[in-house]
């Protein structure tokens, strides 16, 4: 318009310069105001685009900015006495300079807020991600600079989420919360430290005659239903199922974290396994060995493959003791060691002194008094009965 009108109208040129002025402000002004508007738009548009690395945004829209509310102004004031008829006098430039000095703060104004509103999403989206509030996501509506801060924000986000999956999927892969960061922080095989524990062995009776006469799927519906009895009894005394065993589990009282009644707590789960085993349906009975004592417990493995376990002479003896169990009354058998560090003992009475297979010296133990548990055969396997599932 501005050129069209220079070249039909030439004796009046200088409008043609304040046209094309005042084209630029329009332009201009037009952008800064609806580019915010049009940002759910451009967020769709990009939704799977790929940004441009060298795509500058942020010094471009602060330069037009500039260019509205001090460039125009001055080219104005800069051209008045070659375009005019005659050159502005004092009263036209304190007018000139007052409106260019307010409109070029509304135009600044304007330009920091279209900066600033994208920033401060990004700046919530942070906060929620230090509360813990994962589920974030910046919609990205911008090619610049702006566009990868959000974008990065939301890798950001996507990579927190995937780690705390993973740390969740290893604490329910090994049934203790913590350990995940006890990994990270060992990165490979550690000497361990000593502990104090009470390890509980339990193992299913007459599994193998089970699984040769059984389908794989009624195997493992069993296995299912014994192991959730196992962990339920063990998590409700304050326990950890170290390590599940084919038929077998191996639960820590004492470790990872610190159990000064560990021995009464390990006692009271073994004294409730045969009672809610007896209580399931179609659940094999099991042998129950239960041993205190001094153990390292820690990381051990390869760089490719840690374990946190437990290792000592009283996890061999609560293992061997299991063995013997299986053909006790009450499946259950505890260790001297774990009489002695329990406060309360009155359910447990001496059973004599047993050859252990691979000691050298013979293990005092003790079993449940009054154990209401018996064996009895169905399928040719040792189920509980259902009298026995009605007993206290």
């Amino acid at each position: 318009a501005a050129v069209l009108f220079g070249v039909v109208n030439s004796d009046v040129q200088r409008v043609s310069v304040g046209i094309a002025l005042a084209g630029v402000v329009t332009c201009t002004l037009l952008y800064l105001l609806l580019e915010g508007h049009f940002r759910p738009l451009y967020a769709l548009a990009l939704l799977d685009a790929d940004l441009p690395e060298d795509r500058r945004d942020v010094l471009p829209r602060l330069m037009l900015a500039w260019v509205l509310g001090s460039g125009v102004p001055l080219i104005a004031v800069s051209l008045s006495s070659f375009i005019g008829p005659e050159p502005l006098d004092g009263r036209r430039l304190a007018w000139i300079a007052a409106i260019s000095f307010i409109a070029g703060g509304v135009v600044m104004g304007v330009a920091a807020t279209s900066v600033a509103r994208p920033l401060l999403r990004v700046r919530d989206a942070m906060r929620q991600i230090e509360r813990g509030e994962l589920d974030v996501h910046v919609p990205v509506d911008d090619l610049g600079e702006l566009g990868r801060l959000a974008e990065g924000v939301n890798n950001l986000a996507d990579g927190i989420r995937e780690r705390e999956a993973l740390r969740e999927l290893f604490n329910r892969q090994v049934g203790q919360a913590g350990l995940a960061d006890l990994a990270l922080t060992a990165g490979g095989p550690v000497v361990g430290e000593r502990r104090e524990v009470t390890v509980l062995f339990v193992d299913l009776r007459g599994y193998t005659r089970f699984a040769e006469t059984h389908p794989p799927e009624a195997v493992v519906a069993m296995l299912n239903r014994f192991f959730r009895i196992v962990v339920a009894v063990v998590n409700r005394e304050g326990g950890w199922v170290n390590k599940f065993e084919g038929d077998a589990a191996l639960c820590l009282f004492g470790a990872p974290q610190d159990q000064p009644d560990h021995a009464d707590r390990a006692l009271r789960a073994a004294a409730a396994l045969p009672r809610e085993l007896s209580r399931a349906d179609d659940v094999l009975s099991a042998g129950i060995g239960v041993a205190s004592g001094g153990v390292l417990a820690g990381f051990v493995g390869t760089a490719e493959r840690l374990e946190y376990t437990v290792i000592g002479d009283v996890v061999n003896l609560a293992s061997r003791l299991c063995d013997e169990a299986k053909s006790t009354r009450g499946g259950v058998l505890a260790s001297a060691s774990t009489l002695d560090d329990a406060s309360q003992g009155d359910q447990w009475a001496s059973a004599g002194d047993l050859t252990i297979r691979g000691r050298l010296g013979k293990a005092k133990v003790f079993a449940l008094r009054d154990a209401q548990v018996k064996r009895s055969r169905r399928y040719g396997i040792p189920f509980a009965s259902r009298a026995d599932r009605r007993a206290p």
